[in-house]
């Protein structure tokens, strides 16, 4: 009787330890998965853009409150630094596109903050869920 409760006991300490094992793993793979968006978005832009510089400034998942953005999950903010182009619409409208193409999970970034600077121009443009506000 001994051993059988030395058993069960052994057999659930195992268990125990397993289902800690596999919540500490999957935690940690979806910390770098969302990490993973972020730096996507921030290479296509990279890619896609004539700019002297693209900052990332923050990038936050959880659950936020502002009453500008209202109840957010996931936002990042960028800034592009003296980008060359005709016209702001248009340039917004392709990156957008392109994001969407290039990032896995891209609309499910509620809050995306682009802020374009120039030497004389700052611009900032906000993608919720990959529509243009």
């Amino acid at each position: 009787m001994r051993t059988f409760k030395k058993v069960i006991k052994t057999v659930g300490l195992a268990f125990l330890g397993m289902l800690i094992g596999f919540l500490i793993k999957g935690g940690i793979n979806g910390i770098v998965d969302h990490m993973d968006k972020a730096h996507n978005v921030e290479i296509a832009i990279k890619e896609n853009c004539d700019c002297e510089e693209v900052n990332q400034f923050m990038y936050a998942r959880g659950i936020q409150y502002s009453a500008e953005d209202g109840i957010t999950t996931e936002k990042a903010e960028f800034e592009l630094v003296n980008c060359q182009y005709n016209n702001l619409g248009e340039e917004v409208n392709r990156l957008n596109d392109v994001l969407k193409d290039a990032v896995y999970g891209y609309a499910d970034l509620d809050l995306l903050t682009l802020e374009f600077v120039g030497a004389e121009k700052h611009h900032t443009i906000t993608i919720k869920n990959g529509i243009i506000q």
